[in-house]
């Protein structure tokens, strides 16, 4: 990519999805120099724009905040959705993406059996292949583990594990139908997360650990966030949001306003006034990248 970059004679925009606070090997001196040779680089989370000019020393004028794209929920009928899919008569939690030990799932599960206690219809969905890098170092030894926690826990009526590739239209479908969408990562530094934003495009309400994405797109919805690993948390927020249909529409609301930012159309049109703005500073007739971020 460095040579492309050496021979291009155009505008150059990049897109960083990951950013790191002190970028480490192999990333940073490849970063730096995609950095250097970059008219403007698109960053999907606002903490990201600090960590850039320290660890690069870049000015803040050359980066741009535009959120993660996400689409909007399923035209089909909710309730038709949900009878299609099996979730009539169950609360129905959500995770989805390809699984790895990275995921936190076992948390969650960890925290269900209180949850079923006060939701006896709670049901937790875990939809996704284990990732292939994953697959290729231990095969499906994580997936076997949570099996045998699901079991252990007695919880073979309240968690579905779905090990399949879910189109895009499907994961519309199931964020569409499903009552709350959980991401409960341990690793706090993940500063972008697809099935996040594709969770908040849709308008669905996410409890989620307070990692850097979910703390830059969750603004006002701190209550939302919980300590990774704190049982007792996770158990009591889980239940209330579940047990609680005023709570969960009033959360839904909020994050749909959040989520219409975050559509195709209005991520697609900031690229294109990003894009035209940094052409025509190309060709000397503005001085600088403006803003285009909400």
């Amino acid at each position: 990519i460095l040579d492309f970059i050496t021979a291009l004679n155009k505008t150059l925009v990049t897109t960083f999805h990951t950013v790191f606070a002190d970028p480490p090997l192999p990333y940073r001196p490849i970063q730096e120099k995609i950095a250097a040779a970059s008219d403007a680089i698109i960053v999907m989370n606002r903490q990201a724009i600090p960590y850039l000019v320290k660890a690069f020393g870049l000015p803040e004028e050359k980066i741009v905040y535009i959120p993660h794209g996400a689409p909007g929920p399923s035209s089909e009928n909710r309730d038709s959705l949900r009878r299609r899919l099996g979730f009539s008569g169950r609360k129905v939690m959500l995770t989805f993406g390809l699984l790895s030990r990275g995921k936190g799932i076992e948390s969650v599960l960890a925290a269900l059996p209180g949850v079923v206690r006060k939701v006896p219809e709670a049901l937790y969905v875990i939809a996704g292949q284990t990732h292939p890098e994953v697959k290729k170092r231990e095969g499906e030894a994580y997936r076997e583990e949570l099996k045998s926690l699901i079991h252990r826990l007695g919880l073979e009526r309240h968690v579905h594990m779905e090990d399949r590739y879910f189109s895009e239209e499907e994961l519309i479908d199931y964020l569409t139908a499903c009552d709350l969408y959980v991401t409960p990562y341990p690793g706090m530094q993940q500063i972008t997360s697809g099935t996040l934003a594709y969770a908040v495009g849709v308008g669905r309400p996410v409890v989620s650990t307070p990692y850097e994405h979910a703390r830059d797109l969750l603004q006002g919805c701190e209550e939302l966030l919980l300590p990774y690993g704190d049982t007792a948390a996770w158990e009591e927020r889980l239940g209330q949001l579940l047990a609680d249909e005023a709570a969960l529409k009033r959360w839904e609301e909020k994050v749909r306003q959040i989520g219409a930012n975050t559509h195709w159309p209005r991520v697609g049109e900031q690229h294109v006034a990003l894009f035209a703005r940094m052409c025509a500073a190309k060709r000397g007739e503005v001085k600088t990248i403006g803003t285009v971020s909400h």
